[in-house]
């Protein structure tokens, strides 16, 4: 049967906070570990092998297929203007978490690069397809030297199986620059990458939520540093509500957002919570506890009375501090910039206009998931939007489950929410489709979106929910992006559908 939102999220430290007053000594479980960060390679020249390892998360044994044999795969690091350039083997087989049938086929998608889409080595998930045995994909495009900088992410995207792929453990940072190009002021701070996966293979296998594969992850600082933590959300299902307290007082400690979905502020904003479906990624400047005292981060409800609080680690104050560069000023118009983006997206009039509906039409058969009615198949004909002109598209959800909408090649504004305007200040590349209450009950969110394509998105690709078992099940659409100066842009965009088998 289909919940309301992804299981509720059972506690995962039961026994790991004790406590004899306000004032005593905070003792934490001994299963706590500090945590590392991922290994970070540059992408240029990388290949990633895709095979089965056997890993440990929390108290559990897993056996899944993953990148280069690591639970935690490589960060990968790159600079705007540089070729995106490396190669996929697919050596997947079947596991005791993955069937035979799950790992037959891949492909490589990068979340939230906006860059070519081309089936001819591309970031392209609509015709290529990669078959194990030790089938290989290679990889080479160039990447904008005007790309915004930040945390984004890789992971393999064939409909069908993405979620059961994703959820083993295939999942990675990628980093394009800095995200401190935009905050100097920060420059010289440490760095820290850290991945949260929820081990759910289906809504109906249990959730083992984890930062860097650690179930209660400690993070020792110096009180008073500030460190940049780059924080994805890349499990397969769950979406989490990530918050910090301090653990005598239970008051809740904020961040500074500096960036959502590899899209920096306009200024660096304190944040009491950082909502982050998956798919979504967030840049953040925390600040180290004082000496014993420490912080819990954690992953509050996310929708009320549906889903406990979960665990994740620690904050802990180590007493000395962490001298860093002195601040420089910020460069001259990287606010403006951002600013005319929203300006330009907020006031165009020439705009073109759709509609999305999620729903499940099987719902009475828990099976089956849809956009406007219809179910995914890699042979549907694409939403056709020629590059150039701004789309305002309106995203309903027609259930009462949580969703997100993802596009890929483009990031877009959120321009309003049930009607409401949004007034963000930013863009994103994944925004979740929500639930609201109302006097009859719970009813799905209306969300309404304007982006624009540039030229270099031209091709074949999609849109959908990165709930990943609503994908597989079909809550995803095909796009291409056209020239609107060539006649025969359109019939190219249907010819390269038309004749799509059954998976890619």
């Amino acid at each position: 049967m289909r919940r309301l939102l992804p299981h509720a999220m059972a506690p995962l430290l039961a026994a790991g906070l004790l406590t004899t007053s306000a004032a005593a000594q905070v003792r934490l479980s001994s299963a706590c570990r500090p945590v590392l960060d991922p290994a970070q390679q540059p992408v240029q020249g990388t290949t990633l092998r895709m095979a089965p390892a056997t890993y440990n998360v929390g108290s559990r044994s897993y056996t899944t297929n993953v990148y280069n044999g690591q639970f935690v795969a490589p960060t990968l690091t790159m600079q705007p203007g540089q070729q995106f350039q490396l190669s996929v083997v697919n050596n997947m087989t079947g596991t005791a978490s993955e069937a035979d049938t799950l790992v037959t086929h891949t492909n490589f998608h990068t979340h939230g690069l906006v860059v070519t889409p081309s089936p001819n080595g591309g970031d392209n998930v609509t015709h290529i397809s990669t078959p194990n045995g030790g089938g290989t994909q290679a990889y080479n495009f160039p990447v904008p030297a005007v790309h915004t900088q930040g945390m984004f992410w890789y992971h393999p995207h064939p409909h069908g199986v993405t979620g059961p792929q994703v959820a083993g453990g295939l999942s990675g940072a990628l980093m394009v620059g800095s995200v401190l190009t935009y905050f100097p002021q920060f420059q010289g701070v440490r760095e820290r990458t850290l991945l949260i996966r929820d081990m759910s293979f289906n809504f109906d296998s249990a959730s083992v939520f984890n930062v860097n594969g650690s179930t209660c992850a400690l993070f020792p600082m110096g009180s008073g540093e500030q460190q940049l933590w780059h924080i994805g959300n890349f499990g397969a299902n769950h979406f989490v509500n990530l918050k910090l307290r301090d653990v005598r007082t239970g008051t809740g400690v904020q961040w500074l957002l500096l960036a959502l979905d590899g899209n920096y502020l306009a200024a660096a904003t304190p944040m009491d919570s950082l909502y982050l479906p998956p798919g979504s990624r967030a840049e953040v400047i925390v600040t180290g506890p004082p000496l014993n005292q420490p912080v819990e981060l954690y992953s509050d409800s996310v929708f009320s009375k549906s889903q406990d609080s979960v665990g994740l680690g620690y904050l802990i104050g180590t007493g000395s501090r962490t001298v860093r560069r002195a601040a420089r000023p910020a460069p001259a118009g990287v606010d403006a910039a951002l600013v005319d983006t929203l300006d330009y997206l907020m006031n165009a009039t020439d705009v073109g206009q759709q509609t999305f509906t999620y729903s499940f039409p099987d719902s009475a058969h828990g099976g089956g998931a849809a956009v406007n009615g219809k179910q995914y198949a890699p042979s549907d004909p694409p939403v056709l939007v020629p590059f150039g002109q701004v789309q305002e598209w309106t995203i309903v959800n027609g259930t009462t489950d949580l969703h997100t909408f993802h596009i890929h090649q483009t990031d877009f504004l959120v321009m309003s929410v049930n009607g409401q305007p949004a007034n963000e200040g930013r863009l994103r590349d994944n925004i979740p489709i929500g639930v609201h209450q109302t006097s009859s009950g719970l009813a799905g969110d209306t969300v309404v979106i304007r982006f624009v394509f540039e030229p270099i998105a031209a091709g074949p690709f999609v849109f959908h929910c990165h709930v990943l078992q609503h994908e597989d099940e079909g809550m995803m659409m095909n796009v291409c992006v056209d020239d609107p100066a060539d006649p025969n842009g359109q019939t190219q965009c249907n010819s390269l559908f038309s004749s799509q088998p059954a998976h890619h």
